[in-house]
């Protein structure tokens, strides 16, 4: 059943509320879209299409971001993935539009409560960024024992298992490679990352099985009892030449002219042999530089590898380079959980950490969601503790420590006058005028027929006269 984004009534099949008139046709039309992307997502996810999922499910959300439905299934995909801070924010976004008799606030409280979980989490994501700057910096037989520890504790993180299976393929042991894919496609079948890397491991694995083959037609197999001997196969055949120089040595022997025709047999025996060995020198030398020619064909193709693997694994860093931020919005978030019990200033002290660590890298719309819900959340209430803080720090004389508290005022609550009239009397104080005229001009817009909008217009006229 559809209800009225405007009264919230049950709607009917026409399009108009029958309740309050608003037209609502566009508007059962975005939800049906949504409800079907859902139910596209719902389909994939069933047969372990966890990417194709993901992605229906996101769209579902572009069209209605209350679909509480498809916000609750992606947060799911991304567990089932392995990336638990996307579906912890998948979560809380969805229990705060849906703060009753949402199936999500359980799944957030069986995190809360198995702390072995979250450990073994937070383990293993810290650990494949480890094993991230260690590939990076070129160090790959470290990051490849750091990723099997990591897979080991976390099997579900795919990032993890792709990484691996990258630097398997670096150390050309592709049948190993392929076996960490196989594990990345039983749980997610439509990954296109594992069926690329999929694709490219095969390949080397039939080059290879080639080689042996032309290895094997090479050689001659003799059974001899119960026994099986295999013999290169080096039979040449017989040259014309070969033929008449046999002859002629036959018939040399045959004839025994006498030692004066041994004497010219036996220089012409030595020719032979020396022409030979040139021969055989001839031989080696072309096998060489046919040799040469193939190392560097191989060490051409390892270096156009090696470019190839380093951007992809530039590509990983992605989310995981802001996880420190994560972190620090994932405990400000477990904070807000608590309800009436939260710590209002706890939750201030974490976001300041997040702003410490780059707030511009929470790119993802749910991350920034979340962040200005908890921002709007503690609000006026942290403004009020940091306005006390500046106004004692003021009256005391340290501008330094009023001048902050008050900028944090203002930042958490823009239209807190006395904020706004004592950081310009603190500016005027560190004889900054032009500072301080602009924020007695904002008082003054704030509060045009008040006491201190009159004070902020007589300092004005003050800082002017002189």
């Amino acid at each position: 059943m559809l209800f009225c984004y405007h009264c919230g009534m049950a709607l009917s099949e026409k399009s108009y509320c029958t309740s309050c008139g608003a037209s609502v046709g566009r508007y059962k039309k975005i939800l049906y879209m949504s409800n079907n992307y859902y139910n596209r997502g719902l389909a994939k996810a069933q047969i372990r299409d966890l990417t194709g999922a993901a992605e229906d499910l996101r769209q579902s959300l572009k069209l209605y971001k209350r679909n509480t439905q498809a916000r609750n299934l992606l947060g799911l995909v991304y567990f089932e993935m392995g990336e638990t801070i996307n579906a912890m924010a998948e979560w809380i976004l969805s229990q705060h539009f849906q703060p009753d008799k949402n199936i999500a606030t359980d799944y957030i409280e069986t995190l809360k409560t198995n702390v072995v979980l979250l450990d073994t989490i937070n383990s293993s994501i810290k650990k494949y960024n480890q094993a991230l700057n260690l590939c990076k910096q070129g160090n790959l037989d470290v990051a490849k024992i750091t990723l099997k520890r990591v897979v080991s504790i976390n099997p579900r993180l795919i990032s993890a298992h792709l990484l691996l299976a990258l630097v398997l393929m670096n150390e050309e042991d592709y049948a190993a490679a392929k076996k960490e894919l196989i594990l990345v496609r039983r749980i997610d079948r439509g990954n296109i990352t594992a069926a690329l890397y999929m694709r490219m491991a095969d390949e080397n694995l039939n080059t290879d099985s080639k080689k042996k083959t032309n290895k094997k037609e090479n050689a001659v197999t003799i059974q001899s009892g119960n026994d099986i001997i295999i013999q290169p196969n080096t039979r040449k055949e017989n040259t014309f030449f070969n033929i008449f120089l046999n002859v002629f040595i036959g018939l040399v022997i045959g004839l025994l002219v006498g030692w004066f025709v041994l004497g010219p047999i036996r220089v012409k025996l030595q020719k032979t042999d020396e022409n030979k060995e040139l021969s055989r020198a001839y031989e080696e030398i072309n096998l060489k530089n046919t040799k040469i020619e193939e190392l560097n064909q191989l060490n051409q193709n390892l270096t156009s590898q090696y470019e190839s693997l380093k951007d992809q694994v530039n590509a990983y860093e992605g989310a995981n380079g802001a996880f420190e931020g994560y972190k620090y919005l994932m405990m400000a978030v477990k904070e807000y959980s608590k309800g009436e019990a939260a710590d209002k200033n706890v939750i201030a002290e974490y976001l300041e950490k997040v702003d410490d660590n780059g707030s511009d890298k929470l790119k993802e719309t749910e991350f920034l969601e979340v962040y200005n819900i908890l921002k709007e959340f503690i609000g006026e209430s942290v403004a009020d503790t940091y306005y006390e803080n500046g106004y004692n720090a003021f009256r005391q004389e340290d501008y330094v420590t009023a001048l902050e508290n008050f900028k944090k005022a203002i930042e958490y609550n823009s239209e807190n006058v006395e904020a706004h009239y004592y950081l310009a009397c603190t500016y005027l104080a560190n004889k900054d005028y032009d500072n301080a005229k602009y924020y007695f001009n904002v008082v003054m817009n704030l509060a045009p027929d008040t006491e201190l909008g009159n004070k902020a217009s007589n300092y004005i006229a003050e800082i002017d006269a002189n």
